[in-house]
């Protein structure tokens, strides 16, 4: 084999290696774009932001407030990259209110949070007046992700609101029955 298609196979091997890296690790937090022409493209979600750059082949940037991952013609570089399918073996490390689903509901929804460190957890559900309606928290709690559900079958419809308090944290979100 010549020196040139020795190159070009080495250039084309690599290539074809970043590719399809990129394509699995794309797949499994489900953008659906990859750059394959000489244009550049962005891609987004609420989640994750998919960037290609003009004339390079295969480049992709894969990034929220929690990891990032990017490969490129030259490279591929990933920093605290998930790949695991159960959410619940990460650790938090913050504490974290998320939003009910599903939202409306009837009768119940699923309230998951974070726990970084052991600490005495506090969940309250008052309604739109602020009567408290139900505490559906109360207890010293491990690191983890938790989940607890809210059953409203004997609640009126309309706007709830539940709140969490753990050592300096709070917050507040909002939910609506709908019967």
């Amino acid at each position: 084999m010549s020196k040139k298609r020795q190159e070009v196979f080495l250039i084309s091997s690599v290539l074809l290696f970043v590719f399809f890296l990129s394509e699995i690790l794309i797949a499994q937090i489900q953008i659906s774009i990859a750059v394959l022409s000489n244009g550049g493209e962005k891609q987004s979600n609420g989640n994750y932001m998919l960037v290609g750059t003009v004339g390079q082949v295969g480049v992709d940037l894969i990034t929220n407030t929690n990891y990032r991952l990017q490969s490129s013609f030259w490279n591929v570089y990933y920093q605290d990259v998930i790949v695991d399918v159960e959410e619940e073996e990460i650790l938090p490390i913050v504490y974290k209110l998320e939003q009910n689903y599903p939202n409306p509901f009837n009768p119940s929804t699923i309230i998951k949070f974070a726990v970084p460190e052991r600490s005495i957890v506090l969940i309250k559900i008052y309604d739109i007046l602020g009567s408290e309606i139900l505490t559906l928290v109360n207890e010293e709690m491990e690191r983890g992700w938790y989940e607890r559900v809210f059953n409203a079958s004997g609640s009126a419809s309309g706007m709830y609101i539940y709140r969490m308090q753990a050592g300096n944290y709070i917050s507040t979100k909002k939910m609506l029955l709908i019967k």
